[in-house]
């Protein structure tokens, strides 16, 4: 009978510890921690890089930036809202109605460029866009490569200015789209 007790006494106990214990510390964990990061990770967020790796002051990303750039420029933006197919129903269920203007994004670069910082703080969001990164991707085209800095991490992303696509797909929040903005206004944009 002792030995029957205590086998049934010690089953419970190393089920109720390692089991229960262990099942809920790991669901917190990965519930919180995918709740307060603002990574999409269906978007390809895989291309992390090592940031002392990349050129951040190219010729062009010094006063005067704007007319600065060598390619083609001031055809993006001049507009209310995005002309990107996906917007309209994007923008409502995010609850915005506009994203940030060219005007509070080139204000944005010409203090970082005054104050010989590498990057700007995309509006409304967490994202760092490092501006003499950006730059048309393929050559000539309506796409821009550039990097990207969130939570400390830098990664290489790319986006059609046209469609309002990061990395090839639609933005799946209002940050992302904020960060295509900021990334086709320094390329393209007017200033």
């Amino acid at each position: 009978m002792n030995r029957d007790g205590t086998r049934d006494f010690n089953r419970d106990i190393n089920r109720d510890f390692s089991g229960n214990v262990n099942r809920d510390f790991n669901r917190n964990v990965n519930r919180d921690f995918n709740r307060n990061v603002d990574i999409n990770r269906n978007v390809d967020w895989n291309r992390q890089i090592n940031i002392g790796d990349v050129n951040l002051r190219p010729g062009w990303a010094r006063p005067g930036w704007g007319y600065a750039r060598p390619w083609n420029t001031g055809w993006y933006g001049g507009w209310a809202t995005p002309a990107w197919g996906w917007w309209g129903a994007r923008a409502a269920t995010w609850g915005i109605a506009s994203l940030a203007t060219a005007s509070v994004i080139n204000a944005a670069v010409d203090s970082a460029v005054n104050a010989n910082t590498t990057y700007i703080v995309v509006p409304n969001s967490s994202y760092e866009l490092q501006y003499g990164t950006v730059e048309p991707y393929p050559a000539g085209t309506v796409g821009v490569r550039f990097v990207a800095t969130q939570a400390g991490s830098s990664y290489e992303l790319s986006a059609d200015c046209q469609t309002g696509y990061l990395n090839g797909r639609e933005p799946a929040t209002a940050a992302e789209a904020e960060l295509v903005n900021a990334a086709c206004q320094v390329a393209f944009g007017n200033t």
